[in-house]
Formats: C-alpha cells, structure tokens, sequence
C-alpha cells in the first residue's frame, strides 16, 4: 500500500542562488534551509521529518479531500510511515545525473519561500517550491510544498491517494462531481479507483472502456488515464486521454507544464509551445531554463521571433545557465544573423571552458552551425581569438 505514490523530494547535488536572493537578515534562515537540504540529500528522512508538523501537514490534507474516517485512521496511525515509504520511493537512484539547484530563497518576518529545479536529459525541467515558516523558537519549517510534476501541492497529492486507499460507495460520492449519480456510475468509479490503487492498467482501461463522458472527464479520472497511458506505451490512448485531460484542467495554469510535456511526447510542438508559456506567465520565479525551452519549441515551429525574445530571456534571467546561451546561439545560426551570434559564442567559451571551433560547430546535430562555421564572421572571430 503506497498512498504517497507520487511524492517528489529533492536530491541537492549543487546549489544556485541568485545573486541577492537570500538578504544579509535572512542569513540564519537561509542556513537552516541548507542543513534541511542537506538532510534530503543524504536520504535523512529521520532529519527532515523534524522539520514537518505532523497536524499541521495532515489537516492540510484533510482539506483537499473528504476523506473518511477509517482511512483517517490508517493515515494518522501509519503517518510517518507512509510519508517515509513516499519521500525514499521518489528520490532519485544511487548515481543519478538529475541535476538539481536552488534558484531562488526569500524570508521574511517569519515566513520564506524556497524554489528548486530539477534538470534532466532533454530540456524536462521541474520545480518544487516549499512555503517556510519559522516555529515559536525560529527554526525553520516546511509547510507544504507545490511540486509542478504534480501540478499541485504536496498534501493535495496525498489527499489524492487517500482516495483510493479504502474507496467505497459512500466515500466515492463525495468525490464525484456529477449531480445524482447512478447507482452504475458510483459502483464504476469505486472499481477504477481501486484500479488506480493497485496500479493494474489493463483493469483501469477495462473499467474506463464502459464509461460515459461524463465519468472519463472527473479530474481524478482524466488525470489517471493519461499516467496509464503513458505507462503502457499505448500512444493513442495516450493522445485520446490528453486530449480529455487538457480540457478537463483548463483553467489550472499549474498544470499546464505538465500538459506541454504530453504535447511533447505527441511531437505536437505548437501545443506544447503554447501550454510551456501559459505555465511561464503564471509562474512567478525568475529564472532561465523554461524561457530556454520556451525559445527551442518556438524554434522548433519556425517562430524565430519568440525563439530570439525567450532565448534573450533566459540569459538575462540566469547569465550563469549554459543552456540560455545555446538556445541563444541556436536561434541566432537559424536566423543567419552571425554577427548576432558572436556574443553568444564568446560567452559560452570564457564562462562555460568550450572550445567552439569549425569543426566542432559541424559535429553538431544542430544543421544551423554548419552555415554558421561557413561564415566570414564566425572565421573572423576565431581568427581573433587563435
């Protein structure tokens, strides 16, 4: 049984801050932040409990979902098992290369924020930013934290897997938002929810196959059937479930990276353009990698003009992410604009030790820098600087 399913925690491997962001009077709360992430990295979650206030964290649960009092039950006499069983099951293996950062730290008359970004392999980016508070003796505690692969927070995750731990009739109409459901419907969504539970994809699609579109559009539904989707490789479920997914969230701009992602996997580079920049307006922290993403899919799509204006973004955003400079660069050999492109190229060789000469330049998948290794201005520049 496994109700934190989806839990993400942080594995700190180095650690970027904006210059500024942690002020000269939040310095004790910055390093208490640090020994928390400290804690996680090491996998201490003996550590990192101490600083969780078990009501606190469980009436927020509670608040997200109606849950029953049997399974209110089993979650408050297992808590820091369970929550244990979810932070170990979701930090990343021994040797991982998930590359992640603290990019941004405030704290401020008793209350802080903390933004940290994971980078993996093919510009997939995601970000957890935890509310801070300090106890009645200063020290630092973690709220809640909202984690965008989830599209939620935290104890709103967990009050999702409540659900499907002890789902009964009773218990299942209070989930359901459909007006008088049916005896039929209610028996139905009981059964996926135990689907959902037991992770069994080919009874979750034998159930959902017999739905109405009333039932394959409740949130919880539609969201699970993409993951089932997906988990089985079955590309046209997974795109009819997307399809179904986007409609249903909408209006919830913080799901909307994770509906660029999907859009992603479906080759759909305009969709996922477009939901990666909805996400962008509603996210509040400055920083490079999603205006770096925003620039490779707008490239992607021949939208060299937002491709320039993201690219340019994200270097002034975050000058110390290599990344924002090759989107840069990229968007500037597409462009052929290579007097343009000499900035970026001397940049990413003073600061990030490459050496960007033709031959180089021609390994490189990107096509774009083959014409640009051909241009007098790319020869003038390496000539200068031989």
């Amino acid at each position: 049984m496994k109700i934190a399913k989806r839990i993400t925690t942080i594995v700190v491997l180095t650690f970027l801050v904006t210059p500024g962001s942690a002020a000269e009077n939040d310095a004790k709360a910055f390093g208490q932040f640090q020994e928390i992430l400290q804690s996680i990295d090491q996998k201490s979650f003996e550590i990192f409990s101490k600083v969780l206030d078990q009501t606190d964290l469980a009436n927020r649960v509670y608040s997200h979902q109606p849950v029953e009092d049997d399974v209110r039950a089993i979650f408050n006499g297992n808590f820091w098992e369970l929550i244990e069983a979810g932070f170990l099951h979701y930090l990343p293996p021994e040797g991982s290369k998930v590359k992640a950062e603290l990019i941004q730290f405030s704290f401020e008359d008793g209350r802080g924020q903390a933004c940290v970004r994971y980078s993996r392999a093919n510009y997939e980016y995601t970000y957890q930013v935890f509310d801070l508070r300090h106890d009645r003796r200063g020290r630092i505690r973690v709220v809640d934290w909202f984690d965008s692969k989830a599209g939620q927070t935290f104890t709103a995750d967990i009050g999702e897997d409540l659900i499907t731990l002890m789902p009964t009739k009773v218990a299942t109409r209070k989930i359901v938002s459909i007006e008088n459901p049916t005896d039929l419907q209610l028996f139905q969504v009981t059964e996926i929810l135990k689907a959902i539970r037991d992770a069994q994809p080919p009874r979750f699609f034998e159930i959902y196959d017999e739905f109405d579109d009333q039932l394959k559009r409740e949130p919880l539904i539609a969201k699970n059937a993409v993951i089932m989707a997906y988990g089985v490789k079955d590309i046209d479920r997974f795109r009819q479930s997307v399809e179904i997914f986007v409609e249903v969230y909408s209006e919830d701009a913080n799901q909307a990276l994770i509906m660029s992602d999907y859009y992603l996997v479906l080759e759909d580079y305009q969709q996922s353009f477009e939901m990666l920049r909805r996400y962008h307006q509603s996210f509040k922290i400055k920083e490079g990698a999603i205006p770096a993403k925003l620039s490779a899919l707008a490239l992607a799509t021949g939208n060299t003009d937002d491709a320039e204006k993201f690219a340019l973004e994200a270097t002034v955003n975050e000058p110390t992410l290599e990344l924002g400079w090759w989107s840069l660069l990229r968007v500037r050999a597409a462009a052929k604009d290579y007097q343009g492109a000499l900035p970026a190229l001397t940049y990413l060789e003073d600061n990030f030790e490459h050496r960007l000469d033709e031959a180089k330049l021609r390994r490189d998948k990107f096509r774009a820098f083959a014409s640009l290794a051909s241009s007098q201005e790319f020869k003038d520049w390496r000539g200068s600087r031989n």
